[in-house]
This record gives structure tokens, sequence and C-alpha cells, in this order.
């Protein structure tokens, strides 16, 4: 698919959001890989185990899902079904990605106020996590929010972006098509 974004100039802007905090989601990814490498050098060879690698690598690894989800959607990388859609004809195609992106919308934008709402409860009753930081709810429910809401926003401009660009393409296998029979010969050939 284009990048129709060029057609829609002031939409680029929640591309840029998104294309941001997928780039803050890999920084938290590479630090909680090293946070996770360190307890295990520190638990297994020094038997110095620390009490917050648990607490704050499950905590990044929240706030990394939800910031990640709007560019996965900008991507179109979200897992789908498309067995049907990949030999259907190019308006089916424009209207069930349509419906699609409809759906997610309105889904995320449930998820997101229910997900204030219960942040609000956390932040008003004082809630902490069961674990040995005690760390306040809300700071993992915040990503809820912040992830579902921009979700929402690169739904409609993906759904504004739609008649704009190509028809959608799916493929009939999905992300890993079998190799054709000339495609399996060829590889055969480069093997030997």
């Amino acid at each position: 698919m284009q990048d129709s974004s060029k057609q829609i100039p002031r939409l680029t802007l929640i591309d840029k959001i998104s294309d941001g905090l997928g780039r803050v989601g890999d920084v938290m990814l590479i630090l909680v890989t090293i946070m996770l490498t360190y307890e295990v050098i520190a638990r297994y060879m020094f038997h110095a185990p620390t009490k917050w690698t648990h607490d704050v690598s499950t905590l990044m690894q929240v706030w990394f899902t939800f910031l990640g989800m709007a560019l996965v959607l900008k991507k179109r990388e979200m897992i789908r079904i498309t067995a049907i859609l990949a030999i259907a004809p190019a308006w089916m195609r424009y209207l069930f990605e349509g419906i699609s992106l409809l759906i997610i919308a309105v889904f995320s934008i449930v998820a997101s106020v229910k997900g204030y709402d219960m942040m609000i409860d956390s932040l008003q009753l004082g809630r902490r996590q069961p674990t040995m930081m005690a760390l306040p709810n809300w700071v993992g429910e915040l990503p809820i929010v912040i992830g579902f809401g921009l979700l929402a926003l690169q739904s409609f401009v993906e759904l504004l972006r739609l008649p704009f660009g190509p028809a959608p393409e799916f493929s009939v296998g999905g992300e890993h098509d079998v190799p054709t029979v000339d495609e399996e010969e060829s590889l055969q050939v480069g093997k030997s």
C-alpha cells in the first residue's frame, strides 16, 4: 500500500506521533533486555538478586506494547484473516478495510475511555501494585489510555486515506506464502 500521507498533509502529525512512540517502544525493549540480563547475572553469578527488575521490566513491557499499537496499524502489520479478501475485487477490499478500521476505532475509543475511568479510580483510591516496589496502579494503566487513544486516531487517519490509495492488498497464503513449484525448483538449484 502506498504512503498516501503526501496527499493529506494534515494527517502526518498522527503518523509522526505513532512513529515516535514506536521508537520509544524500541528503546524500552532494549532496556528490558538489558535489565533482565543484569538480573540473571546478579542473581546467578553474584547471588545478589535485585528487587526492581521484575517490576520495572514488566511495566516497560506494558508500555511498549500499548505505545506500539498505532504504528503496527499504520504499517498494516496487525493480524488479519485474508483468505477471501485476497481474491475479492478491489471495491470489496476497500469496503472491508474500511469496516475493519471503523471497528478498530470504536473498540479503541471504548478501551481508552474505560482505561481512563480505571486510571482515575486508581488515582483517587491510591491503588498500588502488589509487588515488591508497590508502584501506583495508574502507572501501568496510563499506557492503555494513551495507546488505545492513539490507535483510534490512527484508525481514523487510515480511514480518511483509504479512498486515496490503491486497493488494499492481501495475500492468499498470508505473510508466509507457500512457494510455487518454480520457486521451490530455483531454491533447490541454488542449494546444489
